[in-house]
């Protein structure tokens, strides 16, 4: 597998977990909640950066 093919696996990822932290934060206010929303930002982050300089993270 190339960088470029992971890395778009990696930004998948990452909004799915973005998906899943606004569902938990509309369900519930816990503060960990916010955790799944930012690493799900963090993961899509990862994979665009890696996409943009066709590297691994």
């Amino acid at each position: 597998m190339d960088a470029k093919t992971s890395n778009i696996i990696t930004m998948i990822a990452g909004v799915i977990f973005i998906g899943l932290g606004i569902n938990n934060i509309i369900q519930g206010t816990q503060w960990w909640n916010y955790i799944t929303f930012c690493i799900g930002i963090i993961i899509v982050a990862l994979g665009a950066y890696g996409y943009k300089t066709g590297k691994r993270f």
